[in-house]
């Protein structure tokens, strides 16, 4: 089986200690970043572990195909336990972290500990760097993505953060990574928040050699993503809510209704109405991403996405787009 090469880094932010170790066996039985992730978390974390508490971990993890320039690849996953269902969850994230991540050298990253201060932490090839940060103290993604770049020139892609959701252990809280990409289930936010960690950065040149993998399939691949007439390359995952409003599966007024007579307001005409440019992910040629912008108000975010549209739009009864992208950029810039 094609697999992931590299080793787990472990880095305690209590202790301040970082080691590495060996995890072929568990790269060569489980697949991607979300199997290998699952297992190791399964394995390390403590049953009765408290999931905001030092004894939980997060393993970040990426898939084999980091190597490539396969199309659909840029995802990083991130497991650990969750705050908001107390058990083991993994949530993943597209945007362009996965290669940086790649780039260290390690397959899996695991975060446990809690430290005494606010931290960032900047993991490379040549090992982790710990950034007291208490200026960063309730700063917003974006001004802490902004600190990360002018103190250490890694941009936005490289780094995974917490706002002030996290901080303040709101079980829902996400973490934001490549500025506007979410893991955004399960609260893993809120647990990077109890380890007092506000951002990881990850950079080097060690990016491990994958055997197996058949160019030519790659390159089929990355054509036929270019060439697809996929409607979610015009609204993304709001692309189905046309469908799921006519057979009835469109949440509405607090899931008390399935479908919702305003949502050519809210739905995929909309979204391509404020749709100003093309966005995409690490190394993907499908470009599904949204970037909006309002001209009248002059609001631009990412998104929204399907998720976004109906929990803000159908099921809470609001047919203004504009007010739906509002609420998507400030549960980007808190962390939510």
């Amino acid at each position: 089986m094609i697999h992931a090469e590299g080793t787990l880094l472990s880095v305690d932010v209590g202790s301040r200690e970082a080691t590495t170790e060996a995890i072929d066996d568990v790269l060569a039985s489980f697949v991607g970043g979300r199997g290998v992730g699952t297992k190791l978390a399964h394995d390390r974390i403590p049953f009765d572990a408290d999931p905001l508490g030092p004894a939980n971990s997060l393993v970040f993890a990426a898939g084999p195909l980091q190597t490539s320039t396969m199309s659909y690849t840029g995802r990083l996953s991130c497991t650990g336990l969750s705050p908001l269902t107390d058990g083991l969850l993994s949530s993943n994230a597209g945007g362009f972290t996965s290669r940086p991540f790649y780039d260290t050298g390690h397959a899996a990253v695991e975060i446990t500990g809690e430290s005494d201060e606010l931290v960032g932490l900047v993991v490379t090839d040549e090992g982790v760097e710990f950034e007291p940060v208490p200026d960063l103290e309730g700063a917003t993604t974006g001004e802490t993505t902004d600190h990360v770049e002018a103190s250490t020139g890694l941009g936005e892609g490289h780094t995974a953060v917490v706002g002030p959701a996290g901080e303040n252990e709101v079980r829902f809280a996400a973490v934001i990574t490549s500025g506007s990409r979410a893991f955004g289930r399960g609260g893993l936010g809120a647990v990077l928040g109890a380890k007092n960690v506000k951002y990881l950065a990850f950079d080097g040149d060690s990016r491990p050699d994958v055997e197996g993998l058949d160019d030519e399939t790659v390159r089929e691949i990355h054509a036929e993503a270019a060439e697809s007439n996929s409607p979610m390359k015009d609204a993304g995952t709001v692309s189905v809510s046309d469908y799921a409003n006519a057979v009835g599966a469109l949440p509405t007024r607090y899931f008390r209704e399935l479908s919702y007579d305003e949502v050519d307001d809210i739905g995929s005409a909309a979204v391509i109405e404020h749709k100003y440019e093309k966005g995409t992910c690490s190394a993907c040629a499908f470009a599904c991403k949204l970037p909006t912008r309002d001209e009248e108000s002059g609001l631009e975010t990412e998104g929204p996405e399907y998720e976004t549209m109906m929990s803000f739009g159908s099921n809470a009864a609001v047919d203004d787009f504009v007010a739906i992208m509002r609420s998507n950029e400030l549960c980007d810039r808190y962390g939510l």
